[in-house]
C-alpha cells in the first residue's frame, strides 16, 4: 500500500492540510489542482515514509472522527448589538467570542482574504485589529497553511485558542493534534461546500474588467440587508453590487457546480457537529418567532458540548437576543444540518470551460443551458442500433467533459415520426439533454445554444432522406462560425444515389465541414471521388463507449432469463433464417430467444409466427439479452457489434437490405470474414462457423479505439474561427430554404 497521503482519492480529500502540517520532512506541499482546489503533493525525494500523514488524515481514520462528533446540543437564535451585526454576516456572534479570547490573551485562527483578494487563507491572530479581516463569510475554500502547527505550540504554551473554519478543517485540526486541550475552543460553520479558488478568481476578474479590487464582500448588508449579495469595491471608487438572485456566484455555489468534489459526500453535514459551537444564519427564523428577525441578521448557534457551553456562557451578557429554539425548525431552513449539498450534473462541464471561457460563460454549461455539441442524426429512430450509436457517442463526449445535446429532427412537411420514436426520445431524456421540437424552418435556432454540431455513426448520407428532412444531415442549418463534424457517418451503399443536382448541393455543404470521418472504407472513396472532400475511416462509437454504461442499462431490464439461450436478433425475417436457427438449437441444445426490428415489429412477428419472440423490448432489454445470451445469430450490423463487445460466439448474416458495406468493412477490419455469411449460403455454412478469436479482435479494436478517440478530440478542439468562403445565397435559397431560416426570429432562451 502507498505509504503517503497521495493514496487518498481526490473525491475524498477535503484539503484540510493536516498532512502538510504533520510531515516532519517537509515533503508535502499544498497545491491548487486544475479546478482550483488544494491537494497535498508529496516530494518523493524528501519523503521518509514515516506514515504520519496517513495517521492524521481524517478520511483515512473515520472511526476516530466519528468518536469526536458530539451528540446534539442546544440551539439558539442570537444577536449581538446592531453596530457589530452590521459588519458581520449574520448575528455577530463570532466577533463577541473572538473579543473574549483576545481579552484572555488568547489567539484567534480564522480565514481572511489575501491583500489582492485572489485567495483566502487562515491566519493566527494575536490582536483584535484583525477582526475586520476575519469577520464575514468568504465563500471560497481557505488555505490552512501551517496554522495547525502554530496552534499546537500555542496550546502547549498554555494560551487560549479559538479556531474557526469549515467542519472538515475543525476535524483536520483535531486529527493533527491527536489529543484534547482544555484551552482550545472550536467553531464550525454551517457550510454548503468549499468553493473553487479558480472559479472565484475568474468571477471577480470578469466583474473587475481590469479595475483593481480593494474589497470583496459576499454578505454586505449596507445595500440589500441581511442576505447573500455580492459587493466588490475597486480602487477607482466604483462598486459592484448584486443581490443574491442577481449574481451568478450563489447559483453555482448552492447548486453544487463550483464546490469541491468531496463536499457532495460530506461526513459533517448533519445535526451532530464536530465543533464545540456551530455558527450559521438562522434563515426564516421569523416563521418560528417574529421577534427574532429585525432584518439586520440573526445567528443560528448550536452549543454542542461542555466546552462550547463554557465559551458561549462568557458572551451571553453582551447579546441583544439569546433565545433557545427548536433544532428541528433550524434544520428545515439549513439543509446542510441534514445532508450534504449534491454535486451538480453540470459540474464537470463548468470546469472544462472555466479556464478557457471564463466564469460566466462556463456557468451556462454548468447549468446545461449551453452545449458543446449538438448531436444530429437518427438518435430517436425506431432502431436499437441507431439509438445506441448516439447513446454511445454522447457518453464518449461526456467522458471527455463535453456537454452534448440531442437535436430533434423535424420533417420538411411538418408531419410527425412514428409513435415508437417517442419511447426512444424518453429513453434519451433519462440520460442526456434533448432539444425541444422545432419546425423545419426554425432549425437555425440551435445555433444559439450549441458550440458545434456533430453527425453520428449511422446511415445519414442517403439521398432519399434529403427529400424527407432536407439537408439537415449535412448541417445546412449550422452557422459558418460553428464547428461541423461528421463522426464515422455512413452512406451505407457502394455509391451515393442522388442525382447530379443533389450531389452538387451535398458537395458544397460537405466542404463547410471542419472534420469528416466515415464508418466504412467505401465511404472514404465516395467522399473523395464524388464530393472531392477528404475523409478517414473511424470506428463505430458503440465500440468506444465504456462497457460499464451498457451494463448499467442491462441492470434496468424488465426481462430476465435464467437459462442458456441462443439470441436471434433478426431485422428481416426469412424462412432460411428460421431454419438456420432451428439447426443452431439442435447443435447447441439450447432454446432460441428472438428479438425483431423495432420499427416493423408487428409485420416481422407475424412472419416469424411469434415463435419464441420477446415483446416490449426496450433499449435496456436489448442490451440485457445480448449480454446474457450463450450464442447469437443476427442480420444486424449493430447486433454484431454488441456481440463482439460482450465477447459472444456468433454468426452474422450479411444484410444487403440494410447496407451490406457496413458488415464488410467491419469484418474485414477485424479479420473475421469467416463469421459473416451471405444469406444464400446460410443453410450450407451455419453448422461450421468457428469460435470467435477475441484476443485478436480486442488488439485491433484497442488500436482503432485510441485512434478514433484522438480523432474526436482533435475535431472538437477549440480553434480560432477561420474566415470561410460564404456560399452563394441563391444556392441556399433555392435548395435549402436558408433565406427563410436566416430570417427566422432567433430568441436567446434559457431552454433548448
Amino acid at each position: 500500500m502507498e505509504k503517503t497521503i497521495e493514496c487518498v482519492a481526490k473525491d475524498r480529500c477535503t484539503g484540510c492540510g493536516a498532512c502538510f502540517n504533520k510531515c516532519p520532512a517537509g515533503a508535502i506541499s499544498m497545491k491548487y489542482d486544475s479546478e482550483g482546489f488544494l491537494f497535498p503533493y508529496v516530494d518523493k525525494k524528501k519523503c521518509i515514509e514515516c506514515g504520519l500523514c496517513q495517521q492524521v488524515c481524517p478520511e483515512m481514520n473515520m472511526e476516530k472522527v466519528r468518536q469526536r462528533i458530539h451528540e446534539e446540543g442546544k440551539c439558539y437564535a442570537a444577536m449581538a448589538e446592531d453596530d457589530i451585526r452590521m459588519v458581520s454576516s449574520s448575528g455577530g456572534i463570532f466577533t463577541l467570542i473572538a473579543d473574549y479570547i483576545y481579552e484572555q490573551n488568547g489567539i484567534v485562527c480564522g480565514a481572511v482574504y489575501s491583500e489582492d483578494y485572489q485567495e483566502v487563507y487562515h491566519i493566527v491572530s494575536e490582536n483584535s485589529v484583525d477582526l475586520e479581516r476575519l469577520r464575514g463569510s468568504k465563500y471560497v475554500q481557505s488555505n490552512i497553511g501551517n496554522t495547525y502547527s502554530v496552534i499546537e505550540k500555542t496550546l502547549k504554551g498554555g494560551r487560549m485558542v479559538l479556531f474557526v473554519g469549515c467542519p472538515c478543517q475543525v476535524s483536520g485540526l483535531y486529527s493533527f493534534l491527536g489529543k484534547q486541550y482544555d484551552n482550545l475552543y472550536t467553531i464550525d460553520i454551517v457550510c454548503h461546500g468549499a468553493n473553487s479558488t479558480l472559479a472565484y478568481r475568474s468571477f471577480v476578474k470578469e466583474i473587475a474588467k481590469d479595475r483593481k479590487v480593494t474589497k470583496v464582500n459576499f454578505r454586505d448588508k449596507s445595500v440589500f440587508g441581511w442576505s447573500t449579495p455580492v459587493t466588490i469595491n475597486f480602487s477607482d471608487q466604483s462598486v459592484y453590487n448584486a443581490a443574491w438572485n442577481q449574481n451568478k456566484w450563489n447559483d453555482a455555489f448552492y447548486e453544487g457546480i463550483i464546490n469541491r468534489e468531496c463536499c457532495s459526500s460530506c461526513h459533517y453535514a448533519q445535526r451532530k457537529r464536530i465543533g464545540d459551537i456551530t455558527l450559521g444564519d438562522f434563515w426564516q427564523v421569523q416563521k418560528w418567532d417574529e421577534s427574532c428577525n429585525d432584518g439586520k441578521g440573526t445567528s443560528l448557534v448550536l452549543v454542542n458540548n461542555e466546552q462550547g457551553d463554557k465559551i458561549y456562557s462568557c458572551i451571553q451578557a453582551k447579546l441583544k437576543l439569546n433565545k433557545e429554539a427548536p433544532l428541528d425548525f433550524a434544520v428545515k431552513y439549513n439543509g446542510q444540518l441534514l445532508s450534504p449539498n449534491k454535486k451538480a450534473e453540470g459540474r464537470k462541464y463548468f470546469f472544462n470551460h472555466l479556464e478557457r471561457d471564463g466564469y460566466h460563460k462556463a456557468w451556462w454549461y454548468g447549468h446545461k443551458w449551453r452545449y458543446d455539441v449538438g448531436l444530429v442524426g437518427w438518435w430517436f429512430a425506431a432502431n436499437y442500433g441507431s439509438v445506441l450509436t448516439y447513446y454511445a457517442l454522447a457518453r464518449i463526449l461526456e467522458d471527455m467533459c463535453l456537454l452534448p445535446i440531442m437535436i430533434r429532427i423535424p420533417k420538411m412537411d411538418g408531419t410527425g415520426w412514428e409513435s415508437v420514436t417517442e419511447k426512444n426520445i424518453e429513453f434519451m431524456q433519462k440520460y442526456f439533454p434533448v432539444s425541444k421540437p422545432r419546425k423545419f424552418e426554425d432549425m437555425q435556432e440551435c445555433n444559439q445554444f450549441c458550440d458545434a454540431f456533430m453527425l453520428g455513426s449511422d446511415q445519414l448520407w442517403v439521398a432519399f432522406y434529403n427529400k424527407m428532412v432536407g439537408y439537415t444531415f449535412f448541417l445546412d442549418f449550422a452557422d459558418e462560425s460553428k464547428r461541423k463534424i461528421a463522426y464515422a457517418t455512413s452512406i451505407g451503399r457502394v455509391k451515393y444515389e442522388g442525382d447530379e443536382e443533389d450531389k452538387n448541393i451535398v458537395k458544397t455543404l460537405l466542404k463547410r465541414f471542419d472534420a469528416i470521418s466515415v464508418r466504412e472504407s467505401s465511404g472514404v472513396e465516395i467522399c473523395k471521388n464524388e464530393f472531392d472532400v477528404d475523409a478517414v475511416r473511424m470506428l463505430d462509437p458503440v465500440f468506444l463507449c465504456d462497457t460499464k454504461y451498457y451494463d448499467l442499462l442491462a441492470e434496468q431490464s424488465k426481462i430476465q432469463r435464467d437459462y442458456p439461450y441462443i439470441l436471434c436478433y433478426i431485422l428481416d425475417p426469412t424462412e432460411e433464417k428460421r431454419q438456420a436457427i432451428r439447426m443452431l438449437e439442435e447443435k447447441y441444445g439450447m432454446k432460441s430467444v428472438v428479438l425483431l426490428d423495432m420499427k416493423s415489429f408487428d409485420v416481422c412477428s407475424k412472419m416469424w409466427i411469434n415463435e419464441n419472440v420477446i415483446y416490449n423490448v426496450g433499449i435496456e432489454e436489448f442490451i440485457y439479452c445480448i449480454k446474457n445470451c450463450s450464442y447469437m445469430i443476427t442480420d444486424s450490423h449493430h447486433g454484431a457489434c454488441f456481440a463482439m463487445i460482450y465477447h459472444k460466439n456468433f454468426v452474422a448474416i450479411s444484410n444487403e437490405r440494410r447496407g451490406k458495406t457496413r458488415f464488410e468493412s467491419l469484418f474485414n477490419l477485424l479479420n473475421i470474414k469467416e463469421i459473416l455469411i451471405e444469406e444464400k449460403e446460410l443453410l450450407e455454412k451455419i453448422m461450421y462457423i468457428p469460435e470467435v478469436d477475441y484476443v485478436s479482435i480486442d488488439k485491433t479494436l484497442e488500436i482503432e479505439k485510441k485512434k478514433s478517440e484522438e480523432w474526436i478530440r482533435n475535431a472538437l478542439k477549440q480553434k480560432d474561427i477561420k474566415k470561410k468562403k460564404i456560399m452563394e445565397i441563391e444556392l441556399f435559397s433555392k435548395y435549402f430554404n436558408l433565406a427563410k431560416r436566416l430570417g427566422a426570429k432567433l430568441n436567446r432562451v434559457k431552454g433548448n
